[in-house]
């Protein structure tokens, strides 16, 4: 029973309905073309031969048939029967051959032939053989005078219709017969990747992200097919590797100040201390558990962006004015380390966003341009309209420490620090540039890094311009 729910087998049984029609159709369309191709061979040359006769024929009707087919062919009619009748229908001659065989004539036929029509019809003779009889009349002065009859045996017609009927009868079967066999071999090989792709999926449904499908022909069908499942379980090992790496680092990261708040509680209870230690010791633990607070308020960010529940409302805003707000904000701090802060724009530079969420990419691009500048740098913001190109440019440049060029890649993905040391002095999470890349993302947009070491860095972000 499952053989007949496959698609191999539904596959094979279309394929030898549609077949069987095609076949059965032709045949059916050979049979009566090559009958109706034999019928009217034999109609002309009877009517052939009964022009000839009633040309020679004159009433009184009692001419030598045969001698007049001599005279004409040379030959006897042999093969054919031909009959002379008077207008009454009385016959007045035949030729010698029709002996016992009484061509039969009916009251409609001598009526239509009367009115000076020829009239083809498939008689019986002696009960049994088919003979094909036309009528044709003898006109002389305007009035028919006669009737000539001949006719021609079936036989050879039928006995070729019989053969051919009977070669459709067995060669149809056959051909489906074969044609069955093989189109489920056809269809078997052809799903044979099908198969494979089944495999895999099992396998992968066990754990194992490992495996691929092999690929002979990319171009057809299943071969799209195999390489999209393949690029699919790519995605997927991808996916799983950064929830497990992520997983990880999130548990590291909040594994740190946990373990900076239990020491230093239980530093505190081992003996009493001075009401300055307890402070120094309070003091660390709030700094502790707001690094802790910063990384859940980031990850609940992450994650809310990855399940599609943060909502953007987006409104027309001049991006110049919102990064000048940021520059302004954050020019107290860059005093306070003795870092200089350039802002530069070129202009109306509108588009279309969230101004919270872009602020945030501002601020967190900014704030990290400074983190890891030395005293007496610089942090520029630059913003640039692109109008050929319909986008616009936020340049965030610092003179900072720079980033490696193996780093570069990497400097989005979360919990990625390329100095985990100096980013935990300055109380980086490794999660803000991970939400920069996602608050761009949302909106459209791209963003990049350019850096060298000991030189600083360069982020771009580059958002539509609305018109």
């Amino acid at each position: 029973m499952y053989l007949f729910k496959t698609i191999k087998f539904k596959l094979t049984l279309w394929y030898v309905v549609i077949l069987g029609i095609i076949l059965c159709s032709f045949s059916i369309f050979l049979y009566f073309t090559l009958a109706d191709s034999l019928y009217k061979g034999v109609d002309n040359r009877i009517k052939t031969m009964g022009e000839i006769v009633a040309a020679s024929a004159r009433s009184p009707f009692g001419a030598d048939i045969d001698q007049i087919m001599i005279d004409r062919y040379g030959v006897r009619p042999l093969g054919r029967y031909i009959q002379i009748l008077d207008e009454s229908g009385k016959i007045g001659g035949s030729s010698t051959n029709i002996r016992d065989i009484k061509i039969p004539l009916n009251l409609s036929t001598l009526k239509a032939a009367s009115k000076g029509k020829t009239i083809f019809e498939t008689v019986k003779v002696l009960g049994r053989y088919s003979l094909r009889v036309v009528t044709i009349p003898i006109i002389e002065n305007e009035s028919m005078t006669g009737i000539i009859q001949v006719g021609s045996p079936l036989e050879g017609v039928e006995e070729a219709l019989h053969q051919l009927l009977l070669l459709l009868l067995i060669a149809v079967p056959a051909a489906l017969l074969a044609a069955s066999t093989a189109g489920l071999f056809l269809a078997n090989k052809a799903l044979r990747p099908v198969d494979a792709i089944t495999q895999i999926a099992r396998r992968i449904g066990s754990g194992d992200l490992s495996q691929r499908i092999r690929i002979k022909r990319v171009n057809d069908e299943l071969g799209r097919l195999a390489s999209t499942f393949n690029e699919m379980i790519a995605k997927l090992e991808e996916s799983f590797h950064r929830v497990k790496r992520f997983t990880a680092d999130a548990s590291h990261e909040l594994k740190t100040p946990l373990t900076i708040l239990r020491g230093e509680v239980e530093l505190g209870l081992k003996k009493k201390r001075a009401l300055k230690e307890y402070q120094r010791i309070l003091a660390s633990n709030l700094e502790e558990i707001s690094r802790m607070s910063r990384i859940v308020d980031n990850l609940l960010t992450l994650s809310r962006a990855d399940m599609g529940q943060v909502t953007m409302k987006r409104k027309k805003l001049e991006l110049s004015s919102l990064v000048r707000d940021v520059w302004e904000d954050l020019r107290i701090l860059a005093e306070e380390k003795k870092i200089q802060m350039k802002f530069l724009d070129d202009g109306v530079t509108q588009i279309e966003g969230d101004p919270l969420f872009l602020r945030q990419l501002i601020l967190n691009l900014t704030e990290n341009g400074l983190k890891y500048t030395l005293p007496g740098g610089e942090v520029s913001l630059k913003v640039e309209g692109d109008r050929d190109q319909k986008v616009v440019r936020i340049l965030v440049s610092d003179t900072g420490v720079g980033i490696a060029q193996k780093d570069q890649k990497r400097v989005f993905d979360r919990f990625f620090r390329a100095d985990k040391a100096r980013s935990r002095e300055t109380g980086g999470t490794g999660l803000g540039l991970s939400i920069c890349q996602w608050i761009v993302q949302a909106h459209e947009g791209q963003i990049a890094v350019q850096s060298k070491v000991g030189q600083g860095s360069t982020f771009t972000v580059t958002l539509p311009l609305k018109d």
